[in-house]
């Protein structure tokens, strides 16, 4: 039988999880375990890091062959969680591209504005 580690989160942290090192502190353990149960009893809110932290190592877990199973995700929680997947699957640069232009004069700069 595959030995397996159940997490209540809500012992561990008060009613959010924030940050990517809180995400860290759970995984702290993973000596043998290839199942992991995280109870979110409790849990209202997640940070977008910690979200992304929490994914990122249940990818690597995953390859690993270690499941990862999330119980009792309040809808906030499951909310994030989602975008963040959303995010990580089809990343989009959201930068704006500024194209500097020089004018030899102030006419010139008119005739470049009325052509636009």
């Amino acid at each position: 039988m595959k030995p397996i580690k159940k997490i209540q989160l809500s012992t561990l942290f008060d009613n959010q999880i924030s940050g990517r090192s809180a995400v860290d502190s759970i995984f702290s353990s993973l000596e043998g375990v290839h199942h992991f149960i995280l109870d979110f009893s409790s849990i209202r809110f997640i940070s977008r890091s910690a979200a992304h932290q929490l994914i990122s190592t249940m990818d690597l877990l995953q390859k690993n062959r270690v499941t990862v199973e999330l119980l009792s995700l309040d809808p906030e929680v499951e909310r994030m969680l989602s975008r963040v997947r959303k995010s990580i699957e089809k990343p989009t640069k959201l930068a704006t591209y500024v194209e500097f232009l020089s004018f030899s004069s102030e006419k010139e700069m008119e005739k470049f504005m009325m052509s636009i």
